[in-house]
């Protein structure tokens, strides 16, 4: 990739309840230099004979870094059991692209609080069901969580599962500028990811 184009950067989320963190979160990127991505803000190259699942998806296959931001909400557009921000992640994840993630507090607390009653002794999931509340809205928040974090992969083969917590913007925030904001180290990673 030539020095003087633009980072494609794609910021995956779910958007109810955090719109402006989110517009919030694009404008420090685009201030870095990137070309930010994102479904909400209406940046994602749109294809007008595709679906917006087929859209996303490829936005993230055609960008050249992923930032996800897991919730605890899920997200609508639910397509084959999965949200489309869970198949954005599941696709970033597939294709090894470069990737910086985060989750919300509340996602953890409730994956420690229901593990037990969600997975069996052997680690496989139950069909538990989660009753109205104000904490997390869908089940498969955790496991996009767990897709994340590559639960499944023994943990001396796993590449790429760091996710940051968070519960405020300022957090989110300290973590873009301690990790995106030097774009030529960013580029260097790209390069590096690229050629392995």
């Amino acid at each position: 990739m030539p020095d003087n184009s633009k980072l494609k950067l794609m910021v995956a989320s779910t958007v109810y309840n955090f719109e402006d963190q989110l517009v919030q979160l694009c404008g420090i990127l685009k201030v870095f230099g990137y070309d930010v991505w994102n479904s909400h803000l209406g940046t994602i190259p749109v294809h007008p004979n595709r679906s917006n699942l087929k859209n996303c998806v490829a936005a993230v296959q055609n960008c050249d870094i992923f930032l996800g931001v897991i919730r605890p909400y899920y997200g609508s557009g639910v397509i084959d059991n999965y949200s489309i921000t869970h198949q954005e992640f599941r696709e970033a994840i597939r294709l090894k692209k470069p990737r910086w993630m985060l989750v919300h507090h509340d996602v953890i607390t409730a994956r420690q609080l229901l593990k037990s009653y969600m997975y069996d002794k052997k680690g496989a999931r139950r069909k538990f069901k989660l009753k109205p509340n104000p904490i997390i809205d869908d089940l498969r928040v955790i496991d996009l969580y767990n897709d994340a974090i590559q639960n499944d992969v023994n943990p001396a083969n796993r590449t790429g599962n760091w996710v940051q917590e968070f519960q405020t913007i300022k957090e989110i925030n300290c973590y873009i500028d301690s990790q995106l904001k030097d774009l030529d180290q960013i580029r260097k990673t790209c390069e590096e990811m690229n050629r392995t």
